[in-house]
C-alpha cells in the first residue's frame, strides 16, 4: 500500500473508535470519474476533505483508473481507500451518510439525467437520492461558464452548446443533488449534520398499500410508538440499517 493510503486507513479506524460514545462521525463515499476538465479541482477537494473529521472512501471508475492509474490517483488525492466499482453495493450505501461527486463529467451528468442505471456510479447515485441520502457535487467540470473552461481555452463554443450544458447542470439540482461552485461550499455541506428522519404510522400504512412487508430505517431515525404498533398489527418488519 502507498504511505498516504495507509495513513488514511489509520485515520478512518481511529475516527470509528472515537465516534463511539460521542457524536457519530459522518461517512462520505466519493465517486470519482474521468473528465477533461475539473480533475485537478476534484483532487484538491478530496485532499481537503481528507483533513476533515469524516470517514472517507473513494470509488474510482474503471475509465479513470485506465487514464490515470492507481499510483498517480493515490498521490493526487492523498487518500486512502481506493475501491473499484464493485464496492458500490446496497451494503455500502446503507452505511453511507453522504455521496460526494468531486468531478462532474458531461457523460456522468447525461447518464444521470437519462437514468442510465447500467453505469455503476449512476445507479449508486440514483439509489442514494431515492434513499434520501445527501448527494453533493462540485460543479466546475460541468459548468461551461466556470473559469476552468476559460483557462483551458474551452470557452469558445456556441451559445446553444454552452446553454444546453448549463441547463443539464441545473436539472441535477432539481433531482436533489447539491451542486456547489466552490470547494469551501462543498466541504460545508458535507459537515452539516443530517436531521433524523421520523417514521410514523402513516409511513407504515403507505408501505402496506404498496405491498411492502418491511421498512428500513437508518440508525438514528426516530420511529414513533404508533408506527411500531401499526407494524406489529399488520405483521410488517421495521429494520434498522
Amino acid at each position: 500500500m502507498y504511505g498516504a493510503r495507509q495513513s488514511t486507513v489509520v485515520k478512518n479506524t481511529l475516527l470509528e473508535l472515537l465516534g463511539k460514545g460521542e457524536s457519530r462521525v459522518p461517512r462520505v463515499l466519493s465517486l470519482l470519474t474521468y473528465h477533461f476538465a475539473g480533475m485537478e479541482e476534484g483532487w484538491a477537494l478530496l485532499r481537503e476533505a481528507g483533513k476533515k473529521r469524516i470517514i472517507m472512501e473513494v470509488v474510482a471508475e474503471e475509465t479513470l483508473l485506465q487514464q490515470v492509474g492507481v499510483a498517480r490517483l493515490a498521490a493526487e488525492c492523498h487518500h486512502d481507500a481506493l475501491y473499484p466499482e464493485s464496492f458500490l453495493t446496497e451494503e455500502s450505501l446503507g452505511r453511507t451518510d453522504c455521496v460526494l461527486i468531486p468531478v462532474l463529467s458531461f457523460s456522468f451528468v447525461s447518464d444521470l439525467l437519462r437514468f442510465n442505471e447500467q453505469r455503476n456510479v449512476v445507479r449508486f447515485t440514483l439509489q442514494a437520492l431515492l434513499s434520501g441520502k445527501k448527494v453533493i457535487a462540485l460543479s466546475c467540470g460541468a459548468n461551461p461558464f466556470h473559469p476552468v473552461f476559460a483557462n483551458r481555452k474551452l470557452d469558445r463554443g456556441t451559445i446553444h452548446l454552452t446553454d444546453e450544458l448549463y441547463k443539464q447542470m441545473i436539472q441535477l439540482k432539481r433531482m436533489g443533488i447539491k451542486v456547489e461552485s466552490s470547494e469551501k461550499s462543498v466541504l460545508s455541506c458535507m459537515e452539516e449534520k443530517n436531521k433524523n428522519a421520523v417514521i410514523t404510522e402513516t409511513d407504515v400504512l403507505k408501505a402496506l398499500k404498496m405491498g411492502k412487508r418491511s421498512i428500513f430505517a437508518a440508525k438514528h431515525d426516530i420511529i414513533t410508538p404508533l408506527a411500531w404498533d401499526a407494524a406489529k398489527q399488520h405483521n410488517l418488519t421495521i429494520t434498522r440499517k
